[in-house]
């Protein structure tokens, strides 16, 4: 009979005693199952049923739960708990036979391996590499610290191990067990984040940093180890074969990998998704260097993360990955990994009191890692609050640490009780952290300034970063002729970072296209924004050699628009938020825009920036075909000085202007007759002394000049302020006021975003072609 006829049946009949029974891994249905024949003998039918128990069960613990604002991770090992030897296979240990049976095991261990591969794959695309080099002191002495920690800890660990205890498996499980306890995580640091709803705040920022740097460290730390284990346990021949051969795949996935993500990424048209083709050819070579990896010597998921490491980030490419596979891993996947780890632990193991080195070894390592990450940052002058908040979030533990002793059981021999108790330690840290971090932060501080992100703290031999907000190509023309002022040369450059915004419906997809890819330009999508990225690259031709330029197009919900700014500069690490006025005029002076949807954005960027806010009022109409110096002409800025913190920031700007020898610069600081105590007869450019060091100089040059104005009253003062500003082409002035010569100027302030005084420069009675600067300096934290 040919093959090709042979029924199914036939097939399964024709098995004889000596080979085990053929069960296909799906079911034929309930009703055409024999009488005898048990359905749950059908592996993926198993597979399904058991997914669905252990959902079902999650979802009921974490609807009990989430109102104490405790992740959904705690929900899953409590109810891998619940289904295991824990309570379900030792009050009903029928019913856990049946749903599961020992055999399953294989098929979930599986089913975690692949999955825990593109989760290491999708953790390293969301690593932002960049985060390096943005890192300060503050981070690189927390690294530091962390990292000695963990070499020490480890060390002392496998001292215990050799010494304390006679069992062949304590040395290496008291090492392994210190080891993944003192590790800094960072997949389990973003996940903790996000739930929090930190991942936008300075704090958030600093914790991820760090956290990136140390568990890069911690990736070499232990392929190191496992070279010098091969060389020991084979030979110095073996351990030199499997670094060189990982060195090779690393230099495959850096040369050959990471060309064809540029690759696709120029394929692909700006503002359009990645072909699935392309994620398709990216999930077969991940599995591949996995494989490769795993071959010659390293952890199975090391290439996976290397591998996406070197995807470049954010959109196109890292943004479709992640929304292509997270939700199937962190949906799916994970949640089965987390339950299976409480499947496997038996709380009634823990009756039995554990090893003198594991308990000393466990109790060590954690006190160590807070003492660690506690003592720099207090160190580091950080506030007892939000150093403690930071060790909180550093020790985090969660779905890395319980993947790590999932995927390494079968290299280590883990006794059942030890295994249980690392899980519960688990479970405990990743409970008390949350809810200790949300009773100590206050969300209303996302920047509480602990790096300075401002003009004046900015060295003359660092390039100024700007953020330039535009919404129309006016708003780009307009910055673009303040930036000409800004004195962008040799030694004194700027760094611009352009952001078009655009406001979409709740229905549209929000998106961050950066500019700087090489993608297709798209025809549809990017008609509005194009003139605009134009104005800035005409800019940057002007000042190839001084100014570093990238635009991006924001498209976002108007409410959420502020947070991108916002997050653009802390990222960007800019020293200046450039933000257009909401009102515009014409060449006549006629008020022709009145914007109250931009009114609100700039007032939600205020209340809480990362750095210096400055609000920019254009009455100019000038052709931004033509530079602002090309006809040698003399332009004049003038500051108001009153003293405040925002007008030394003022001045600080203006300083830089200054350089230049056609910017003629005038310092008017305005003093109350009475010269009361709030006043002070120092020179502005005196508080000048920490960011300039050129200040006596720019008193000697010619185009410098420092007046001092004295007023009586409110009137007088108001009077003199639009008078002298028509004498000017741009009048900078500080934001807040707290000061009695200002005071009177404060009871009918029409538009407090600009200031008491800024406000006087845009009411409709001052109708002159001036335009004005409102700084905001960065909110620094009190040390």
């Amino acid at each position: 009979m040919d093959i090709n006829t042979t029924s199914y049946a036939d097939l399964k009949n024709r098995l004889d005693g000596s080979c085990h029974q053929f069960i296909p891994v799906y079911s034929d249905g309930i009703w055409n199952e024999s009488n005898d024949g048990n359905i749950l003998k059908h592996a993926l039918l198993r597979l399904y049923l058991q997914i669905a128990v252990t959902f079902i069960l999650t979802s009921v613990i974490h609807l009990l739960l989430r109102r104490y604002g405790l992740p959904r991770l705690i929900s899953e090992i409590l109810a891998g708990i619940i289904l295991g030897p824990s309570v379900l296979g030792h009050f009903w240990p029928n019913a856990s036979e049946v749903l599961f049976p020992p055999q399953s095991e294989k098929v979930v261990s599986a089913l975690i391996y692949v999955s825990y591969i593109i989760f290491m794959f999708l953790i390293a695309v969301k690593m932002d590499i960049s985060l390096i080099k943005k890192c300060s002191r503050r981070e690189w002495r927390l690294c530091a610290s962390l990292t000695m920690n963990f070499l020490v800890i480890t060390f002392i660990a496998s001292l215990l191990g050799r010494t304390a205890d006679k069992k062949a498996f304590t040395k290496d499980w008291v090492s392994f067990f210190s080891g993944v306890m003192v590790l800094t995580s960072f997949p389990v640091i973003a996940c903790l984040l996000m739930h929090l709803k930190m991942v936008n705040s300075e704090i958030g920022r600093l914790a991820l940093s760090t956290a990136l740097v140390t568990d890069l460290f911690s990736v070499l730390i232990v392929n190191f180890y496992d070279f010098l284990d091969i060389t020991k346990e084979a030979s110095v021949r073996a351990g030199v074969k499997s670094a060189v051969l990982s060195f090779a795949l690393v230099a495959f996935i850096m040369t050959f990998l990471r060309k064809l993500m540029f690759w696709i990424i120029r394929r692909t048209t700006e503002g359009k998704p990645v072909k699935n083709i392309y994620i398709i050819i990216i999930v077969f070579f991940v599995m591949v260097v996995a494989i490769f990896g795993d071959k010659v010597g390293i952890q199975f998921f090391y290439g996976p993360f290397i591998f996406g490491l070197a995807v470049p980030p954010g959109p196109p490419l890292a943004s479709a990955l992640v929304g292509k596979l997270d939700t199937i891993i962190t949906g799916l996947s994970l949640p089965v990994l987390a339950s299976y780890c409480g499947y496997k632990a038996n709380i009634w193991e823990l009756n039995h009191m554990p090893p003198a080195s594991i308990t000393f070894a466990l109790t060590w390592s954690i006190a160590m890692k807070l003492a660690a990450t506690f003592v720099p940052a207090i160190r580091l002058k950080m506030c007892f609050r939000d150093a403690a908040i930071l060790t909180l979030i550093l020790n985090a533990k969660g779905i890395v640490e319980l993947g790590t002793f999932a995927t390494n059981s079968h290299k280590q021999t883990i006794d059942a009780g030890h295994f249980t108790m690392a899980v519960v330690v688990i479970l405990i840290v990743a409970m008390v952290v949350p809810l200790a971090v949300r009773k100590l932060h206050d969300s209303s501080k996302l920047y509480p300034g602990y790096q300075q992100r401002n003009i004046l703290h900015t060295a003359e031999s660092e390039y100024l970063g700007i953020l330039v907000c535009t919404h129309t190509q006016d708003d780009a023309k307009a910055a673009v002729r303040l930036l000409e002022v800004s004195n962008p040369s040799k030694g004194r450059g700027l760094s611009i970072f352009g952001l078009y915004l655009e406001s979409i419906s709740r229905e549209s997809t929000p998106i961050i296209i950066n500019h700087q890819l090489g993608q297709k330009a798209s025809n549809s999508s990017g008609a509005h924004q194009q003139p605009t990225i134009n104005i800035f690259k005409f800019f940057k031709a002007e000042h190839s050699r001084s100014v570093n330029l990238q635009v991006f197009s924001a498209f976002s919900l108007p409410s959420e628009m502020h947070k991108d700014i916002c997050w653009m500069a802390f990222d960007k690490s800019v020293a200046l938020i450039l933000l257009p006025f909401h009102r515009k005029w014409n060449a006549k002076g006629e008020l022709i825009a009145d914007d109250q949807a931009l009114r609100n954005l700039n007032s939600k960027v205020l209340d809480e920036p990362p750095s210096s806010v400055g609000i920019l009022l254009d009455r100019s109409k000038m052709n931004i075909s033509s530079s602002t110096f090309v006809s040698q002409s003399i332009y004049s800025v003038v500051v108001y000085y009153f003293g405040s913190e925002d007008d030394i920031e003022a001045v600080a700007y203006a300083t830089r202007m200054a350089v230049c020898s056609r910017v003629h610069l005038t310092v008017i600081h305005f003093t109350l007759s009475n010269n009361c105590d709030h006043t002070t007869k120092r020179s502005p450019l005196d508080d000048l002394s920490m960011g300039f060091e050129e200040k006596d100089e720019m008193l000697g040059t010619n185009n410098t000049i420092y007046r001092e104005q004295i007023v009586t009253e409110g009137d007088d003062l108001a009077r003199m302020i639009r008078e002298k500003a028509e004498k000017y082409d741009l009048v900078l002035v500080g934001r807040r006021h707290n000061l009695p010569i200002t005071s009177c100027l404060s009871e009918c302030c029409e538009y407090p975003e600009l200031g008491s005084v800024g406000d006087l420069l845009a009411s409709s009675d001052f109708n002159n072609s001036v335009s004005v600067l409102v700084i905001q300096k960065q909110n620094i934290q009190v040390k």
